[in-house]
């Protein structure tokens, strides 16, 4: 994947344009590396220096955690080549199987995909038992993944895939209303849509002819100041680009402890979920908090009619948010 000049430039045909595709939520292993990159310059310190600031206390550990930082760190250079294997198209929807996934990747491929990261300057012991392929380095990067997870993204996650999940749901709605190029117009400022080429700031200079393979959209919460691509021109095109986001994302949201006795238990611990999420879907909050949807939707009826929630529809999605009376109930429980 390359992270690192002037610009990019995709080349559609009309087939092209025919298989324009979104994912259908946030991508845990694209918001891994991308993350890893934040964690490597100064970059949106507005929105991610809380997160920085989060992550960085729990993995400098002088432990475990920070021996998995700076391995991944070493994996994951910022601008510079990094390994595609990293980012797989069929990884799976939980941390568990996206992490499998990973390690699924063939040796060979593995081996060469680090070659080229040894050619941009980037080796280390670590790296070169990966490459070597065996069972102890493949559980070297699984455990370096899931402690990763465990410390700078399961604690944010539910924020994160609102954002990504609010973003998608505009894209959607742009696509159904305008067709692909209408789609493609509206990722800027960063992208422009200048038929029949979709031009980005890029570190250097790159052209990409799609062929009629079509192209994968992915919103990247992490993904700043321009888009991502992955390296290798023969997998499957994807771009990975931003999105939106509040400058508050990354501040805890007061544990309810005093609100359970008042509103209950699941009314209490599903108001802070929507506080941290932003804007959530009924299924979303059910996954999170392991319920379901139609128990959800029950105890949203009841917070929505105490004024604490707002709902709207979007589609076939129903969105809720928090309202000023909520945020300060749970601000001064």
């Amino acid at each position: 994947m390359s992270n690192n000049s002037s610009g990019l430039r995709i080349y559609f045909s009309r087939d092209d344009l025919l298989r324009i595709r979104l994912t259908d939520s946030a991508d845990l292993m694209w918001e891994t590396v991308n993350s890893l990159h934040l964690l490597q310059h100064r970059g949106g310190a507005l929105f991610f220096d809380p997160w920085r600031d989060a992550a960085r206390r729990a993995l400098l550990d002088g432990g475990a955690g920070e021996r998995a930082l700076r391995f991944l760190l070493a994996l994951a250079p910022y601008a510079s080549y990094c390994p595609d294997f990293l980012t797989p198209a069929d990884a799976g929807p939980s941390p568990d199987l996206s992490v499998e996934t990973v390690l699924s990747t063939p040796v060979p491929r593995i081996r060469e995909e680090l070659r080229v990261l040894s050619d941009h300057g980037h080796a280390s012991p670590a790296l070169g038992l990966l490459a070597r392929g065996g069972p102890d380095a493949m559980r070297l990067l699984g455990h370096a993944l899931r402690i990763y997870h465990r410390a700078a993204l399961t604690p944010f996650w539910s924020r994160i895939r609102a954002h990504v999940h609010a973003d998608l749901i505009q894209r959607v709605r742009t696509l159904r209303g305008g067709g692909a190029e209408a789609l493609l117009s509206s990722l800027g400022p960063e992208v422009r849509w200048r038929p029949p080429v979709l031009e980005a700031d890029y570190p250097f200079d790159r052209e990409l002819h799609l062929n009629g393979r079509g192209l994968l959209l992915t919103p990247s919460f992490f993904c700043w100041a321009r888009p991502v691509m992955l390296a290798d021109p023969e997998l499957p095109p994807v771009l990975v680009y931003p999105v939106e986001r509040s400058l508050d994302w990354a501040q805890r949201t007061p544990r309810p402890t005093s609100l359970e006795p008042l509103i209950g238990s699941t009314r209490s611990r599903l108001l802070a979920l929507v506080a941290e999420g932003g804007v959530c879907t009924t299924t979303g909050l059910a996954r999170t908090a392991t319920v379901s949807p139609a128990t959800v939707s029950k105890h949203l009826n009841v917070l929505r009619e105490a004024g604490l929630v707002r709902s709207r529809q979007e589609g076939k999605y129903v969105l809720h948010g928090v309202t000023d009376l909520g945020l300060d109930l749970l601000r001064r429980s």
